[in-house]
C-alpha cells in the first residue's frame, strides 16, 4: 500500500508536476490553503506534508505548526526561496519542520528528502515502540523480583520451620524423659503427703499437660498438625487454669490479672488449645507492661460469638508491627522473643473458625480481641 503525502502550495501550476512526478511511489493529496490543508489531515491518514513558505493567509511554517500540535506524529517539510533562508533555519531549530527544500526544487532531490524523511519518521516510530518494549520488560522484571524475594522469604520461613522441627523432635525426646520422673516423684508424694494432695494435683495436671506438649512438639516435627479435640465446656474454665499457672510464672511477679466475666453458657472448645492462645496473649501483654500495672481478661457472650478479650496498658503495638504480627517468627522483643506466640495463636483461631484482632487500648496499651463462633 502506497503510503500517503500531502503537497501544499496556492499555485497550482507547481503542484500538479510534482504530484505527477511523484505518485507512481506516494498516494499524493493536494491542497491550495493552509485551511485546506487542515481539512485533509482531518480526514486522511497522512505521513508526510510538504508547504510552501508563501501562501496568503496561511504561510508554511504557521501551518506546519500547526500540524505539530496537532499530529506531532507527521513530517513536516517547507518549500522555500533563498530569501527565506533566516526563517527556514529558525523553523528548523524550533523543530517545527525536519527539513527544508529550495526552489527551484529538483525532482530527485525532492524525491530523496521525501524518502529520507519517511525513513527517518518509521525509525522514530521504532525507537518509541523499543522504549515502550523496554519499559514492559522493565515492569515484568519489576514483578519478576518481587515475586522471587516474596518465595525467597517463603523459602527461608519454611527452612526455620524444618530446623524448629528438628530441634523440636529432640527436645521431645529429653522432655519425655524428665516427665517420667517427674510423674514417679508426684506418684510417691502423692501417697506419702495427703495434705498437700491439691497442689500435687495440680502439678500433676501441669505435668501432663508437658507431656502432651512434648509429644505435640514430636508429631509436628514429623508434619502432623496439632490435634483439635474440641468439647462443651464453660468459657470461664480455660481462664481459671491459665491464671492459675500465672502465679507461678515470673512475667507476672508484679502484674496483677482481674477476671471479668457475665453470665456465660457452654462452648465447644478445645480447651487445651484455648489455654496455649490465653497464656501467649497474657504472657505478651505481661512483658509489654510495667511492674504495678494490671491486665484486665473480659468474657462476654454476644448472640452466637464468645469473645475473649485481653486488656494491657502498657507500649501498645507500633504501627510498623501492625501488618507482620501474626506471622511466624516475627518479633517486637528484638532477639528475646522467638516470634512464634502469636502465630501459635492465629492458629488456634482458625482451627475453631474464629478471629483474632487487636485494638488500642483507651489511654495506652493493646487489646487482643479472640472470637469464637458457636460451631468451629
Amino acid at each position: 500500500m502506497k503510503r500517503s503525502i500531502l503537497l501544499v502550495d496556492d499555485e497550482r501550476d507547481s503542484l500538479d508536476p510534482i504530484a505527477m512526478l511523484l505518485e507512481n511511489e506516494y498516494n499524493v493529496l493536494l491542497a491550495e490553503t493552509g485551511e485546506a490543508a487542515l481539512s485533509l489531515l482531518e480526514k486522511e491518514n497522512i505521513e508526510l506534508v510538504v508547504a510552501d513558505q508563501r501562501m496568503p493567509g496561511m504561510t508554511g511554517v504557521e501551518l506546519l505548526t500547526r500540524v505539530k500540535e496537532l499530529y506531532p506524529e507527521i513530517v513536516r517539510l517547507i518549500l522555500s526561496a533563498y530569501a527565506d533562508f533566516e526563517a527556514m533555519l529558525k523553523a528548523i531549530n524550533e523543530g517545527r519542520v525536519y527539513r527544508y527544500i529550495i526552489k527551484p526544487w529538483d525532482i530527485d532531490d525532492m524525491k530523496l528528502t521525501i524518502k529520507q524523511a519517511l525513513e527517518w519518521k518509521d525509525l522514530r516510530a521504532s525507537k518509541g515502540k523499543l522504549a515502550a518494549d523496554l519499559a514492559d520488560t522493565n515492569k515484568d522484571l519489576l514483578k519478576k523480583t518481587r515475586q522471587l524475594e516474596e518465595a525467597q522469604e517463603e523459602l527461608i520461613k519454611r527452612e526455620k520451620l524444618a530446623a524448629v522441627g528438628r530441634f523440636a523432635a529432640e527436645m521431645a525426646h529429653e522432655m519425655n524423659n524428665h516427665l517420667v520422673v517427674l510423674l514417679g516423684m508426684n506418684n510417691m508424694l502423692t501417697r506419702t503427703r495427703e495434705n498437700e494432695i491439691q497442689d500435687l494435683k495440680a502439678l500433676e495436671r501441669q505435668v501432663q499437660t508437658l507431656g502432651g506438649m512434648a509429644t505435640h512438639i514430636r508429631d509436628f516435627a514429623r508434619g502432623a498438625s496439632l490435634p483439635f479435640m474440641p468439647s462443651r465446656i464453660s468459657p470461664a474454665g480455660p481462664v481459671e487454669e491459665v491464671l492459675r499457672v500465672c502465679r507461678y510464672h515470673p512475667s507476672f511477679r508484679d502484674i496483677e490479672i482481674e477476671f471479668e466475666k457475665g453470665e456465660l453458657k457452654s462452648w465447644l472448645l478445645d480447651s487445651q488449645q484455648v489455654n496455649h492462645l490465653l497464656l501467649n496473649l497474657l504472657k505478651n501483654a505481661a512483658q509489654a507492661s510495667e511492674a504495678g500495672s494490671k491486665i484486665i481478661v473480659r468474657i462476654e457472650i454476644t448472640g452466637d460469638t464468645l469473645e475473649y478479650r485481653i486488656i494491657d496498658h502498657g507500649v501498645g503495638i507500633p504501627d510498623k508491627a501492625a501488618e507482620k504480627l501474626f506471622e511466624p517468627f516475627y518479633s517486637t522483643k528484638d532477639q528475646e522473643g522467638t516470634g512464634l506466640g502469636l502465630s501459635i495463636c492465629k492458629q488456634v483461631m482458625n482451627a475453631h473458625g474464629g478471629t483474632l484482632t487487636f485494638e488500642d487500648t483507651p489511654g495506652g496499651g493493646a487489646t487482643f480481641i479472640a472470637k469464637f463462633p458457636q460451631k468451629p
